[in-house]
C-alpha cells in the first residue's frame, strides 16, 4: 500500500501547533494526577515513546438514561408540555457502559484520534463519503445538529414525495469487530502494517483493561473512613485515587481485562473516530445504493436516516426499499439493526404519514418535522424544564435556609438567556435561539422560539 497518509499522520500539528485550548485538564479522579498538555505535549507526539507507554486501566461504570415518551392524546400546547409529567410515560430506562481513560491516556487518545480523523477526512473525501459521516468529525468547523438536521429536513421539503428511512445499530460500540476496525485503519492510513505507536494505541482500546468504580469507591472509603470520604471529596482536595505502591497491590485481582475480540470502550475520544472508520465500506456501500435513487443519505455513528424522492406515478414499495437496505447491512456481520425502531414515513403533498396512512413525524438529531411545522423534541423540553426546576427548587431551598439568594447566578448561567455564552458554547436557550433562526429559512412554520420563550417567568415561578 502507498504510505504517503502515513506521513500526513505525524506531519500534522507539530508540538508548537497543537491548539493547547482544546487539551484542558479536567477535575476526574483518576489513578494519576491531572496534568497539563503543556507539561506533555512533546511526549505524545513522539512515536517511540507512545509505542512503549503503559496506559493504565480505565474506570468503569454504568449510566441509565430515563427515557420518557408522549402519551396519546397529549394536548399541543407547549405550557402544559413543559410543566406536567402527566404527559410523559416512563419507559424501561437504556443502561450506558462508561469508561474513561487517565489523564495522560486522555491526551493521547486525544491526539491520535485528532490525527486519525484527519486521515479519516482526507480518505473520505477522495471515495465520496464525506458528506455521509456527520458525527465525531473535526472538519465540519461552525456546524452542529442544526445544521446537519436542517439539511435533511430541507432535502425533504424540496421534494415532491419522498420516502424516509431511519434506523439504528444494536449495540454498535459494545458489538464493533477487532480485525475489521484494524483493516480499516490500515486502509485508511494506507499502510501494510500498524506502526508501533498506532498500534499500541489500537490495542489499548481492544484488549483494554477496566476498574468498576464501585470498587475504587469502596477502597477510597476505607481507606479515609466513608465519611471523611465525602468530605475530601467534596472539597476537591484528593489528587489521585492511590499512589503508584497502592496501585501495584490493589491491581491484583481488581483489573479486568477485556479479552472478547469485539468491542471498544465508549467514552474515549479514540472511540469516536473508530466508530466511522470502522464503517468506511458500509457508508460507501449504502451510499452508492442511495445515488442510484437520487436518495441523500447521513449517519450520526450508529443513527441513520435516508430520504428517497419519488415522482407521483412511481411509488416505490416501501417494503422492498427497506429489504434492500437491510441486504446491505447484512453483508457486514458485526453490523445488527433494532428493526422494532425502524422508523418510515411517506413525505406527500406536505403531509407527513406513517406506513397506516395516519398523520406523523420525522425525528432527527433532537428535532421533529412534521410537514407544516418544525419544533425541538417535545422530551428534549421536557427534559430541559425539569432539570431547571429542580436546580430553582434547590436554589429555593438554601435561600430560605440562609436568608440570602443563594445558587441564583448558576442557575440562570444553565437555564436563561442570560448564560447565551456559558462556557463558551451556550445552554438549551442560546441553542434553541440558533435552531429557530437557522430553521426559519425553511418553508414550513418555525414553533421552536414558542416552546421556550416563557423560561424565565416559568423559572423565576419556581423561586
Amino acid at each position: 500500500m502507498d504510505q504517503s497518509n502515513r506521513l500526513q499522520l505525524h506531519n500534522l500539528p507539530s508540538s508548537s501547533q497543537i491548539d493547547m485550548k482544546k487539551y484542558r485538564s479536567k477535575g476526574f479522579l483518576h489513578f494519576d494526577k491531572r496534568i497539563k498538555i503543556e507539561r506533555v505535549h512533546q511526549k505524545i507526539q513522539d512515536e517511540n515513546w507512545v509505542a512503549k507507554h503503559a496506559f493504565l486501566p480505565f474506570i468503569h461504570y454504568k449510566i441509565k438514561l430515563n427515557k420518557y415518551t408522549l402519551k396519546k392524546g397529549t394536548p399541543s400546547k407547549e405550557l402544559r408540555l413543559c410543566k406536567d409529567q402527566k404527559f410523559f410515560k416512563y419507559k424501561k430506562p437504556k443502561e450506558r457502559l462508561i469508561y474513561y481513560a487517565s489523564h495522560l491516556d486522555s491526551y493521547i487518545y486525544k491526539y491520535y484520534g485528532e490525527r486519525l480523523n484527519e486521515a479519516y477526512n482526507s480518505y473520505a473525501k477522495e471515495n465520496g463519503i464525506d458528506e455521509v459521516a456527520i458525527a465525531y468529525r473535526n472538519n465540519k468547523s461552525g456546524k452542529s445538529n442544526i445544521d446537519f438536521a436542517k439539511e435533511v429536513f430541507k432535502y425533504t421539503l424540496d421534494q415532491d414525495n419522498a420516502v424516509i428511512i431511519a434506523l439504528d445499530f444494536t449495540k454498535f460500540f459494545d458489538t464493533l469487530n477487532h480485525r475489521v476496525l484494524k483493516e480499516n485503519i490500515k486502509y485508511v492510513l494506507g499502510v501494510d502494517e500498524l506502526p508501533s505507536d498506532i498500534y499500541k494505541v489500537y490495542k489499548s482500546i481492544t484488549k483494554f483493561s477496566y476498574v468498576d468504580k464501585k470498587v475504587i469507591d469502596k477502597f477510597l472509603e476505607k481507606k479515609y473512613e466513608k465519611k471523611q470520604y465525602q468530605k475530601i471529596k467534596k472539597q476537591g482536595t484528593l489528587k489521585r485515587i492511590m499512589s503508584p505502591a497502592e496501585f501495584r497491590e490493589f491491581k491484583k485481582g481488581n483489573i479486568q481485562i477485556h479479552k472478547e475480540n469485539f468491542g471498544i470502550p465508549q467514552g474515549s475520544s479514540m472511540s469516536a473516530v473508530c466508530s466511522n472508520i470502522h464503517l468506511i465500506h458500509f457508508d460507501a456501500h449504502l451510499k452508492k445504493w442511495a445515488d442510484s435513487k437520487s436518495a441523500l443519505y447521513r449517519r450520526y455513528c450508529d443513527d441513520l436516516i435516508l430520504v428517497i424522492p419519488y415522482s407521483e406515478n412511481q411509488k416505490p414499495d416501501v417494503k422492498d426499499l427497506k429489504s434492500e437496505v437491510y441486504q446491505i447491512i447484512n453483508k457486514f456481520n458485526d453490523l445488527k439493526i433494532q428493526e422494532e425502531k425502524t422508523e418510515i414515513r411517506i413525505y406527500e403533498s406536505r403531509r407527513i404519514n406513517n406506513q397506516d396512512n395516519e398523520l406523523d413525524k420525522i425525528d432527527y438529531l433532537g428535532f421533529i418535522l412534521d410537514g407544516e411545522s418544525i419544533k425541538i423534541r417535545e422530551k428534549s423540553v421536557f427534559k430541559f424544564y425539569s432539570r431547571a426546576y429542580r436546580k430553582a427548587k434547590i436554589s429555593r431551598g438554601r435561600t430560605s435556609e440562609r436568608g440570602i439568594k443563594t445558587y441564583r447566578s448558576k442557575l440562570y448561567k444553565l437555564y436563561t438567556h442570560l448564560g447565551y455564552d456559558y462556557k463558551g458554547y451556550g445552554n438549551f436557550i442560546s441553542y434553541a435561539l440558533e435552531a429557530h433562526e437557522k430553521m426559519k429559512e425553511l418553508p414550513v412554520q418555525v414553533l421552536i422560539k414558542n416552546q421556550v420563550k416563557r423560561h424565565w417567568n416559568k423559572i423565576q415561578g419556581r423561586l
